[in-house]
């Protein structure tokens, strides 16, 4: 047992304040974020400093060592758990129902970070929305408690330094690579994210203790650690996460740690502030995100200001609960039969709980609503193209098909209204990519994305292209994509350069495109998208919500989940503006999707209980098929191709 250091109370204080900050959406914090990687670090420091003295005292025993965790972790997180889970029933939709009980799942089986990251696809919900998505991190940290002591026992103690070392380039070279191929990999998973957790092991090393307490103390260490620390969660340098940001508040938790600061351990008021926070810092990261992210499902467009302090302050007396009621008694258990005589009482109440949300989840209204809003690929998951284009069995509804329909997922959503509406005989080929417009010379390429995805997105637009040179069958080529991301995201040109276009830059391109398909003497039409109200509202949510009788509160968005043509206009205003160019500067007719669900100026998300859209602004598979009939959706594809 060591004695408690003040300092790294008031740096878990910081850690949790910067995640807080971050979270609720308060100034100051740009990447506040950065307050879990301080944690990694410190948990990395006190369970092997831990594991290290007794060790070198030959009195390490695997059972002690679990049961501390144990007891130290489980009460705080089942009572957490239990809270979120009875009101998860009453607040989430169906979909959401269900991911919540597979993040569930893994909270309670030490691998929320594993689901959390097979939830992290393209038509997942929003991570924001995850009620238990803040179990990542302390599942990566348990799984490196399982890891940490038989590392430190294989390698003995001469070799235990460099075992350290060594595993801990290795990983931050893995968190390197994976940044580029799998961003969402290299973010959640242990072998990627294991590098500061080990930074903390080897502060924690004797021989390395032992070197810093020889070294002269020319300057307290907060002077050097805390402006860097500081200037990360503040501003940070680098848009790609892990990577130098999180390097950085890692260094200077480390220095803080090697070098005990004289200002972290002051008795003074500010000091004490902290240090409270401190200790009640694990009960307040596991209580805020869950009121956080089941508020957000009931404000439909996002928190008010007032609402966010208001969560932000209820956080606090309910983290005092937590400590004060939880994780305090527990300290006392000593044994293993004890504690699970005492997690009974969490437990049980924890497993009915459970029982309840997976009866509400079998309900047969939240199963079909879930299958309503399942992500619309059109004729399937296999015609998300990831490689040149080549057209799949399964990707065309016969062989020798007259219409191709080309673009990134809003190409996907409008396959089965066409389908359903075209001309008999004609058949339709699908040619879609996600978030990959139908332009031969610009794409996004967002800083956590795979570094070639922009260049790999312009050859599969070229392969389209080619593969159209000789299928002279295919008389229409139907053009559709959300085209807002090329105005509000980082986009490279051909050469791999970066480049800020603007409509006319984006109509040309276009134009490009069509010119091409012309002289292989194609008719082209562009579909637009369907109005919405942008990222931020949820129209198939609404609608599911609705359906449920959920409680739901919006201000663009009325109780029927209308909502304003001139909102949808506004909040599209730069695409509107683009498509309003195609005809003159791209010589392409567009056709309105407005035209289908928006009459005298309010737009309908739900027709004849049916949900029009899957999310914010794809459309269900049901929605697509009711467009296609009722605008004749093919039959507008022949009259206004050219």
């Amino acid at each position: 047992m060591h004695s408690m250091r003040p300092d790294i109370q008031v740096l878990r204080a910081i850690a949790v304040l910067s995640v807080l900050i971050f979270h609720f959406n308060l100034p100051g914090l740009g990447k506040g974020f950065l307050g879990v990687d301080i944690f990694f670090v410190i948990s990395g420091f006190l369970m092997s400093r831990v594991i290290l003295d007794s060790l070198d005292q030959a009195c390490f025993s695997a059972s002690t060592f679990y049961l501390r965790r144990a007891r130290r972790l489980l009460p705080a997180a089942w009572a957490a758990l239990l809270l979120t889970t009875l009101a998860a029933p009453w607040v989430l939709g169906p979909a959401a129902l269900r991911d919540y009980a597979a993040q569930l799942g893994g909270a309670m089986s030490f691998s929320a970070n594993i689901v959390l990251w097979l939830q992290s696809g393209y038509f997942d919900s929003s991570a924001d929305l995850k009620p238990l998505l803040h179990t990542w991190s302390l599942a990566l940290e348990e799984q490196y408690y399982f890891v940490l002591p038989l590392v430190l026992i294989w390698a003995g103690q001469r070799w235990r330094g460099w075992m350290l070392l060594a595993l801990a380039l290795a990983s931050a070279g893995l968190c390197l690579w994976l940044n580029d191929e799998a961003p969402s990999a290299s973010f959640y998973l242990l072998p990627s994210r294991a590098w500061e957790l080990m930074l903390g092991s080897l502060c924690a090393l004797p021989a390395v203790r032992a070197r810093v307490r020889s070294l002269p103390a020319r300057l307290d260490s907060a002077w050097l650690a805390l402006p860097i620390m500081a200037g990360s969660l503040i501003w940070g340098w680098d848009e790609v996460h892990p990577r130098t940001d999180a390097l950085l508040v890692c260094l200077a938790t480390a220095i803080l740690i090697l070098w005990p600061s004289a200002a972290l351990n002051r008795s003074h008021l500010a000091m004490r502030a902290l240090g409270w926070v401190g200790d009640v810092s694990y009960s307040l990261y596991l209580v805020h995100w869950p009121v956080l992210a089941l508020a957000r499902h009931v404000w439909l467009d996002g928190l008010p200001a007032s609402v966010s302090w208001a969560l932000l302050a209820l956080t606090f007396p309910l983290a005092w609960l937590s400590h004060r009621l939880v994780e305090q008694p527990f300290r006392k258990v000593d044994t293993w039969p004890a504690l699970g005589r005492q997690l009974l009482w969490l437990g049980v109440p924890l497993l009915a709980a459970c029982a309840v949300l997976f009866w509400r989840i079998q309900q047969p209204a939240g199963q079909q609503w879930a299958q309503a809003l399942q992500p619309n690929f059109g004729l399937g998951p296999s015609c998300e193209f990831e490689t040149a284009f080549a057209p799949k069995p399964g990707c065309q509804t016969r062989e020798h098909a007259h219409t191709l329909v080309w673009g990134d997922s809003y190409a996907m959503h409008l396959i089965g209204g066409i389908q359903a509406s075209s001309p008999h005989g004609q058949g339709v080929i699908q040619a879609t990519r996600s978030v990959c417009a139908p332009l031969l010379d610009m794409a996004r390429l967002m800083p956590d994305d795979p570094a070639d995805r922009a260049r790999r997105c312009l050859a599969f637009n070229e392969s389209v292209l080619q593969w159209l040179a000789h299928a002279p069958e295919v008389e229409y080529v139907v053009l559709s994509s959300r085209w807002q991301y090329l105005f509000d995201d980082p986009v490279v040109n051909a050469q791999g350069q970066f480049i800020t276009p603007d409509a006319n830059e984006m109509a040309a391109s276009l134009g490009r495109t069509v010119a091409r398909l012309h002289a292989l003497h194609k008719k082209v039409v562009v579909v637009s998208p369907p109005p919405s109200l942008g990222s931020d509202v949820d129209l198939g949510v609404c609608a599911e919500r609705l359906g449920m009788g959920l409680l739901t509160t919006s201000e663009r968005v009325d109780q029927r989940c209308r909502f304003a043509l001139s909102a949808a206009r506004q909040s599209q205003s730069q695409v509107t503006t683009l498509m309003a160019l195609f005809p003159d500067q791209a010589d392409v007719e567009v056709i309105d999707l407005a035209d289908f669900n928006c009459h005298q100026g309010r737009c309908e998300s739900v027709m004849a209980q049916t949900p029009i859209y899957r999310d914010a602004g794809h459309l269900s598979h049901a929605g697509s098929t009711r467009l296609g009939l009722q605008m004749n959706l093919g039959q507008r594809i022949v009259q206004q191709a050219h």
